[in-house]
């Protein structure tokens, strides 16, 4: 007599298959600190980018109908050091973490203003986990005529937290990729304010991507004011987290001039 064995197999697999519990859907973040870990996690993690001993690109800054500023951004990670070089200009930029100076420097920006500018933009993702933040529940916000409804988180800054602590950044952030999309800032630097201007506010949208050494970086961005006229944008390249940090641009030579501008209203009424 032949057995019937496989066939009835087959027939009780099929009934597994069929009765399986569907896969469950990813439960939406409830907490602005779930939904910033989901982001870093999406741009490589948080792990390999601080353990980078510095952060290296160059980066072309276009303001809106005037000339590219181009420059070579190294920032040490941790303390946060950085100098810059501007080829073009033959002039160079310098921030010991205490105080900014500058070679050859024409401006606009003072030195302290600019000597981390770039790099804050650059690598927000992971700058959200850094000490002194604070992140709002999570909200949903759209860019203009883009349908996408995005996961928004706003960072605040304690006291104390960088030169400017009322600054703040409304995240935008992709609900299926959680990658970073765009960015409602608000900048708080007194020395480049008007007078009766409390804060200069605009929208950084990341347009491009790409992945180095793991992590996924910007490689350009458009900056635009919230009736979306263009302001400026971004352009990234060469990224390194590999480059040593040269302790030698930390001693400020006799020809350099030391930035004296003040990053809060409060600095300027102190001085």
């Amino acid at each position: 007599m032949k057995t019937r064995l496989p066939g009835f197999l087959t027939i009780a697999l099929l009934v597994l298959v069929g009765c399986a519990a569907p896969e469950p859907e990813e439960t939406p973040p409830t907490a602005g600190r779930e939904v910033m870990q989901r982001m870093i996690a999406a741009h490589g993690g948080l792990e390999k980018w601080r353990s980078a001993p510095t952060v290296s690109f160059e980066d072309t800054l276009q303001p809106a109908g005037g000339s590219p500023l181009i420059s070579r951004v190294t920032v040490e990670q941790g303390p946060r050091r950085a100098y810059l070089d501007f080829p073009e200009m033959n002039a160079r930029i310098a921030w010991d973490g205490e105080k900014a100076w500058s070679e050859n420097w024409p401006g606009p920006f003072p030195p302290r203003f600019l000597a981390l500018l770039s790099y804050y933009f650059a690598n927000l993702p992971w700058l959200a986990a850094d000490p002194g933040v604070n992140l709002s529940e999570p909200g949903t916000g759209r860019l203009w005529d883009d349908p996408t409804e995005y996961i928004t988180v706003k960072m605040t800054f304690g006291p104390g937290a960088g030169d400017t602590p009322d600054d703040y950044y409304i995240l935008y952030i992709d609900p299926n990729t959680y990658q970073l999309k765009a960015a409602d800032l608000a900048v708080t630097y007194a020395a480049i304010l008007p007078p009766d201007v409390e804060a200069i506010t605009e929208i950084v949208v990341y347009d491009e991507f790409a992945t180095v050494d793991g992590l996924r970086v910007p490689t350009k961005a458009s900056i635009y004011g919230h009736d979306r006229s263009p302001r400026a944008s971004f352009e990234w390249r060469d990224w390194s987290f590999r480059q040593p940090f040269d302790e030698s641009r930390m001693e400020m030579p006799s020809t350099a001039v030391l930035d004296t501008s003040s990053p809060t209203r409060r600095a300027e009424k102190a001085n």
